[in-house]
């Protein structure tokens, strides 16, 4: 995204535009899009995504992300310089296979990163300590596995993808041809971003945007 530097975000107003770009206003249709650095809260898995192991990273994730948000809007937790309100992003998974190429089809082969971006004040501090408040309204969830960590994926393509997360390969075949026809390659993991929540929407209605970071041939 140029123009916008996330490291240098002050105000609700900016964060929202980041989100917008990135992934809230993604057309279906190929788009090439600059993805600036990244902070985010993470967890890795080695498990297919109907496993329980994602199901409760997703809990941990949310869980820590709404407990700094919420927290810091009500002080519960130290407000630090630079703060501003902000919306918690979409669930977002890097995917890769232990096959070579990643084949979606295929889940005792996936491995993943699901994360939620987190704005650049929060600082490993603040992070632990939203952990720790978390942990004590629910310590049945695995919250220890989340860590915060930064992305930076660059020069990327991109794409909305509505269906069913099982229908994507025509979505995917598509990205992947524009890479090779505008003499690009993939540079790093299968990303999906999703929009829509699938306990509340129809399968055929679901939105997912489907990225991948790429480079030039030498």
């Amino acid at each position: 995204m140029k123009g916008l530097s996330y490291a240098t975000i002050s105000s609700t107003k900016y964060y929202d535009a980041l989100l917008k770009a990135l992934y809230i206003s993604v057309k279906q249709k190929v788009e090439e899009i600059d993805v600036p650095k990244v902070q985010i809260i993470a967890v890795d898995g080695n498990e297919p995504p109907a496993s329980t192991q994602y199901q409760d990273a997703i809990s941990a994730l949310y869980g820590v992300g709404y407990t700094l948000k919420m927290g810091l809007k009500f002080k519960k937790l130290p407000q630090p310089n630079g703060y501003f309100d902000y919306k918690v992003g979409g669930l977002e998974t890097l995917w890769w296979g232990t096959q070579g190429e990643i084949n979606i089809s295929d889940a005792k082969t996936l491995r993943w990163k699901a994360f939620l971006m987190a704005p650049a004040f929060i600082d490993r501090t603040l992070f632990r300590q939203a952990v720790e408040q978390a942990k004590a309204k629910k310590p049945d969830i695995p919250y220890d596995s989340v860590r915060l960590t930064t992305l930076h994926e660059g020069h990327s393509v991109q794409m909305l993808h509505i269906g069913s997360y099982e229908q994507e390969e025509p979505t995917i075949k598509q990205l992947l041809e524009y890479i090779k026809d505008h003499n690009l390659q993939v540079n790093g993991h299968h990303h999906e971003i999703y929009i829509s929540d699938p306990r509340r929407t129809k399968p055929e209605k679901l939105k997912t945007v489907i990225r991948y970071p790429v480079n030039t041939y030498e």
